[in-house]
């Protein structure tokens, strides 16, 4: 019985409130994560979960059992930490997590090219915009930007970069180009979900903030998406300016408030603990660091910690 791993199903299941949930986040099917809570409520003989068509929560002694294994997780993966930061070479296994914008440009594909150049790293690459607790789910690495949510990890900002308002030059035609900020609630707005935009974004224009209105009429919840509703003109969007430079310059993306600056989002480094920085992860943190340096508009931020990667 592989003790460790099914206590970190148990504590996927309490996250994700459902087996259903947990069996898709740790790649196994629901029979299986049943029989592995079948199995921990056989050693500790008495049920940890209560079950109902709602889902699934704890009861006081899975609550007492999460707790610990919380706990005993988290050492065990230190303690993997420790041991691998002795090695000279990368390897074993290394689980990072990727936002959906980091996964699909030169980041991503920096990442992809570590398989071949470390045949002994096995690199588990977890695509997902939601927000990650990078200790309480076992992750090694993430990257994501804006919105972190509630994490225990320890969090660096690597990069900030530019963002810009676009839509396409027939949007502009028939919708008229706003030259303040104040008629941009006049507009369809293309809500990316991963966005906290709060119905409102921050712009400045000659040393002067201002609030401009932020009207969804369309919510998305992957890039491509955001990208093809640009491009068929049902409004505008913020969007990295690394991402769409190159249809800015082809001329099938407009600015939308040329003259205002938008604010810039920041790109985040999250790591569990001090010990999670191993030969294996610095090797992946410089592959991020050499996507991002691809980009327009990408300001890398270095750390001292971190400085063997940047």
């Amino acid at each position: 019985m592989d003790h460790l791993g099914y206590l970190e199903s148990f504590l996927a299941v309490l996250d994700r409130g459902s087996l259903s949930g947990a069996a898709r986040a740790q790649g196994i099917s629901q029979p299986a994560i049943s029989q592995q809570m079948s199995a921990l409520e056989a050693v500790y003989g008495t049920p940890l979960l209560q079950r109902s068509t709602t889902g699934a929560t704890a009861t006081r002694a899975g609550s007492i059992v999460a707790r610990h294994a919380a706990e005993m997780l988290k050492t065990h993966r230190q303690m993997q930490g420790e041991i691998a930061a002795l090695a000279d070479t990368p390897r074993g296994e290394l689980r990072v997590t990727l936002s959906q914008f980091m996964a699909t440009n030169p980041v991503g594909e920096k990442l992809q090219a570590l398989h071949g150049a470390y045949p002994d790293l096995k690199l588990m690459i977890k695509v997902e915009d939601r927000l990650v607790d990078v200790v309480k789910e076992g992750y090694d690495l993430a990257l994501r930007t804006g919105d972190l949510g509630t994490t225990d990890g320890i969090i660096r900002k690597i990069a900030r970069m530019d963002t810009v308002l676009v839509a396409t030059p027939a949007y502009l035609d028939q919708a008229g180009r706003p030259k303040h900020h104040s008629e941009m609630g006049q507009h369809a707005y293309i809500q990316y979900a991963e966005h906290k935009s709060h119905g409102y974004l921050t712009v400045t224009k000659n040393g002067t903030e201002a609030e401009a209105e932020l009207v969804a009429k369309v919510v998305v919840d992957t890039p491509v998406h955001l990208t093809n509703a640009l491009m068929s003109g049902l409004g505008f969007g913020r969007m990295p300016l690394m991402f769409v430079s190159d249809l800015l310059a082809q001329g099938k993306l407009e600015l939308v408030l040329p003259d205002y600056e938008v604010e810039q989002k920041p790109i985040y480094l999250i790591y569990p603990h001090r010990h999670a920085l191993t030969q294996s992860s610095r090797v992946v943190i410089q592959a991020i660091y050499e996507g991002l340096r691809h980009f327009e508009g990408v300001h890398l931020i270095t750390h001292q910690d971190l400085s063997q990667a940047a």
